[in-house]
């Protein structure tokens, strides 16, 4: 984690430029002002607001706040991936579905390579994990009925 007592020198400790930072910085502030995420929309849908503040429930400032006191703080971001808002559509027994909503003989996918069972939302940390189980445990059963009977 990197810090500083002000915003140029947390830019220098970051290694950014402390005027790009700073334009930031004041660009966040003002729609904090004026009470809306120009940028972002963030604090616009009511799953924003929930999980925001309570305090400016609701609306967004429930989620905006000013970058104003010090000391400030950076952390390192760098990419990965969770797949919770994609794949393939499966049925009640994690078989895929193809374009006409029937199975694919032999095609499964389970937890994060297939959709989403609480479709365009995340429930938060672990949320994916007992439906990846779930999932997982009745495509086995379904492949291992139909290896039996083959």
């Amino acid at each position: 984690m990197l810090d500083g007592e002000t915003i140029g020198g947390l830019a220098a400790a970051a290694g950014l430029p402390a005027d790009a930072l700073g334009a930031t910085v004041d660009r966040w502030n003002a729609h904090v002002a004026d009470g809306a995420d120009l940028d972002f929309g963030r604090g616009e849908s009511a799953y924003d607001g929930w999980n925001g503040d309570h305090a400016g429930y609701p609306g967004p400032r429930a989620t905006l706040g000013p970058v104003a006191e010090p000391p400030f703080y950076a952390v390192p971001v760098r990419s990965g991936t969770l797949g919770t808002k994609g794949g393939p559509r499966t049925d009640a027994d994690s078989r895929v579905l193809g374009l006409a909503g029937r199975p694919l003989p032999g095609l499964y996918a389970a937890g994060n390579a297939m959709a989403g069972i609480t479709g365009m939302v995340y429930g938060g940390a672990g949320g994916t994990l007992g439906p990846a189980m779930v999932s997982g445990y009745r495509a086995g059963r379904h492949a291992a009925a139909r290896a039996v009977s083959a």
